[in-house]
């Protein structure tokens, strides 16, 4: 009796552990030299945020992708014609790190691709995804992950959203808004223009990794109640 019973035991772990590798996150870029990000609907308000209202547009360009390295370079120009702080610059930022230029950075404009609910967003012990949910932006339908943050002192409270598009990585919209016994300061914008969404443009209908699950998990089930009826046939 022992010995089918640990065997089928076994049977469970294996079929289990060759599962576990198909929803473990996998930092990887979902990027493309040529891909592009234009950002626009600036909004700002209180203290230091009202060079927002002056930004026209800012713009990531993918100009190259190596390993867990993409460079995006930064475009941008102010309503009155001059450009932005780092513009015609460009950084490195590595998916699976966490990292700008091999620093650490945390809530960068693009992280790796295909992240679920629940993934964390390197660097390491920083964020997770929040969410994964479809959204409309620019009249298509996207997958997108989520990341809220909320930061509470006795002298102040700031939320801050990130939303990015789950396929590619890529930031869609950020906004942060502080409260003080004083004010309220914050900030906003959103995407305007991208190439991002020509082909991968339906919606999710549920996260794949669930679909997986389910498959995995019917399968684990067919298995143990088959060869528990095969014992029971043999008693017989």
């Amino acid at each position: 009796m022992r010995k089918p019973f640990f065997s089928l035991l076994f049977l469970f772990v294996l079929l289990s552990a060759v599962a576990l590798p198909v929803y473990a996150a996998s930092y990887s870029p979902g990027v493309a030299v040529g891909d592009y990000v234009k950002y626009g609907n600036f909004a700002g308000e209180g203290a230091g945020n009202d060079v927002f209202n002056d930004i026209s547009y800012q713009q990531f360009e993918i100009t190259a992708v190596s390993g867990q390295d993409i460079t995006l370079f930064s475009t941008g120009q102010y309503k009155d014609g001059s450009a932005v702080p780092g513009d015609g610059t460009s950084a490195v930022w590595n998916v699976a790190a966490g990292t700008q230029n091999g620093i650490p950075e945390t809530q960068g404009p693009i992280i790796a691709a295909n992240l679920n609910q629940g993934d964390a967003i390197p660097p390491e012990n920083t964020y997770t995804v929040n969410a994964t949910e479809d959204r409309t932006y620019l009249g298509v339908v996207r997958s997108v992950n989520t990341l809220t943050v909320s930061v509470e002192t006795p002298d102040y409270s700031t939320q801050l959203s990130y939303v990015y598009d789950r396929a590619s990585g890529m930031l869609l919209e950020a906004s942060s808004q502080t409260t003080t016994q004083s004010e309220t300061s914050g900030y906003s914008y959103s995407v305007i223009e991208t190439n991002l969404f020509g082909e991968d443009s339906t919606p999710s209908n549920g996260d794949s990794t669930v679909f997986y699950l389910a498959i995995v998990a019917i399968v684990i089930i067919v298995v143990v109640l088959a060869a528990v009826l095969l014992l029971n046939r043999k008693r017989l």
